[in-house]
């Protein structure tokens, strides 16, 4: 008895088409994503305006609109006071921005500090960081974490703080 090797793969064809038509597949819908993307704005700058002053000004690179918050990319954010913060990244949701990566505050009289990711509050001018940061005023550098900074007050505070402070005479 010779097996012939068509019965074979007419065999393996009748197996395919059944296993085939035994499959149901069945379908789901689709879920909608929350955070669609809105607009992609281009050099975005949003200034404050106040009576007789220019007021907090938002300058970035390239903003992208959510239907819950915007996503900035090279952000430069000035305020009246003259402080200027400088970060990589950075998302707006209900008058605060959250900042990441080489972020970098600077002010008139000279003090800045650099770190990794800044909470600030638009409205009640306070900032925070969880991060390590550098703050540095004339020579004197101060290192730590946990930095909270109200700028209204001029109230700083942090954690593990490890300072070398040159006093000017």
């Amino acid at each position: 008895m010779v097996l012939r090797i068509e019965y074979l793969l007419l065999l393996g064809l009748m197996l395919l088409i059944l296993s085939i038509l035994g499959i149901n597949p069945s379908s789901k819908s689709a879920i909608k994503p929350t955070n669609e993307k809105e607009i992609l704005f281009q050099n975005f700058s949003l200034v404050e305006l106040k009576e007789n002053v220019v007021g907090q000004r938002l300058l970035a690179k390239e903003t992208i609109k959510y239907k819950t918050h915007l996503d900035f990319k090279d952000i430069d954010l000035r305020d009246e006071l003259g402080h200027n913060i400088k970060a990589q990244k950075g998302i707006y949701i209900e008058n605060r921005i959250y900042m990441k990566e080489r972020i970098r505050l600077t002010r008139k009289d000279g003090l800045s500090f650099t770190t990794e990711n800044l909470n600030y509050n638009l409205k009640s001018k306070e900032m925070e960081t969880p991060s390590p940061f550098i703050l540095e005023l004339n020579q004197s550098r101060i290192k730590g974490t946990n930095l909270k900074f109200d700028i209204k007050t001029k109230e700083i505070s942090a954690d593990k703080i490890v300072a070398k402070i040159y006093l000017s005479q």
